[in-house]
């Protein structure tokens, strides 16, 4: 405190950087490494705040999935692509397997896979995937992609995940119904520094803690008597943290899991357990990283990215990453259209929950909801 009185405008600059780089938890990069750009989308997005399923948040990929089929499209579960087939230089389809016999196939290679062929091939899965595992390895492009002098950009770091179910009712409990942060110090760069120099004993840097038990209003009705809780970090001590934040849940803990970035490659097929894609460093935007990063398009005809690979890493940066990479598959006047049979989709999504409204006002309706959604 002392310090702070000697140069009180070091001190309030000081929390004022804190302040504004509290964002880094959404694309795990510290604060001295990190892109403004990427830093700026995801402080943009969230200025309004965030939302929450009505129910089990496998509704976001239930409702995504109805979108698809409802446009004529088909939606495979338990498949995993192994191979991007590429034909005198363009990409014309993929090969697929069923991902629970290859989690248990000793040799892969016997593990049938059938052939599904398309006019584009869209990856979503990062560039690392698609370069190391996908695409045919001896293609140019591929062998220009793992040299190290031929690009700059890498992966992100990974996390780790702890799930909690607690005993009691969310109310009686007084857990609260918004996100908290946990930050290891007002110095965020010299807290990343001290983390990675002692992982196993030095606090981790920043952790993210979820109450979905306070969010979902049905929960309740579906899980009485229980609350839960997500915390999401880059090292351990993440049950101290909790019981310093919410205290009342001490002792009230009846189960807690543990995810690793090896679960991550499990069930995400994360490339080297990597949370968000490409590291959202400023090198992202080298010319040498033009063609991997931040662009939709690939060097191989029919071949799309989509995703954080499209536009920007991290969450919010994904979600654009997509529209980008739909734009860039069916053209201007195709992303025109595909923007008027999503919001025809809504609307009719909106007549549903309210009868009253007429076909045009629900339309005008999902139209003021996507503008500011784009804001």
């Amino acid at each position: 405190m002392a310090a702070c009185c000697r140069d009180p405008y070091r001190f309030t600059f000081s929390l004022l950087y804190s302040d504004n780089a509290t964002y880094v938890g959404d694309y795990a990069v510290q604060p001295k490494e990190a892109t403004l750009a990427a830093h700026g989308v995801t402080a943009t997005h969230y200025m309004d705040g965030g939302s929450y399923t009505v129910g089990a948040t496998q509704n976001y990929s239930m409702r995504a999935t109805s979108a698809v089929r409802c446009f004529g499209g088909q939606v495979l579960v338990d498949a995993t692509v192994r191979e991007v087939i590429v034909e005198n230089g363009r990409a014309v389809g993929v090969r697929v397997s069923n991902t629970s016999a290859l989690t248990g196939a000793g040799d892969k290679n016997r593990v049938p896979s059938t052939e599904i062929r398309a006019k584009n091939i869209v990856c979503a899965t990062s560039v690392y995937n698609l370069y190391n595992k996908m695409l045919p390895q001896d293609l140019p492009v591929v062998k220009k992609f793992q040299d190290p002098k031929q690009r700059s950009i890498r992966q992100s770091h990974g996390h780790v995940f702890l799930f909690c179910k607690i005993k009691g009712d969310p109310d009686d409990l007084g857990i609260p119904n918004h996100n908290m942060w946990y930050f290891n110090g007002y110095d965020l760069d010299d807290a990343f520094d001290k983390y990675f120099a002692n992982p196993t004993e030095v606090r981790p840097p920043t952790v993210y803690i979820g109450f979905p038990c306070t969010k979902d209003t049905t929960w309740k009705t579906r899980f009485p008597g229980t609350s839960n809780c997500i915390l999401i970090s880059d090292g351990n001590h993440l049950l101290d943290i909790l019981y310093e934040f919410v205290p009342q849940v001490k002792g009230k803990v009846e189960y807690h899991h543990l995810g690793t970035p090896l679960t991550e490659v499990t069930y995400l097929a994360s490339y080297r357990g990597g949370s968000y894609g490409t590291k959202c460093t400023p090198e992202m935007f080298a010319p040498i990283n033009r063609e991997w990063t931040t662009n939709p398009r690939t060097e191989i005809p029919g071949l799309f990215l989509a995703g954080s690979d499209a536009f920007l890493p991290s969450v919010t940066g994904a979600m654009y990453g997509g529209c980008l990479g739909a734009s860039s598959v069916l053209g201007h006047l195709g992303t025109l259209r595909l923007a008027n049979a999503l919001l025809c989709y809504l609307a009719r999504r909106l007549q549903e929950d309210d009868p009253k409204l007429s076909f045009v006002q629900a339309y005008h309706k999902a139209y003021q909801s996507y503008t500011d959604m784009a804001r």
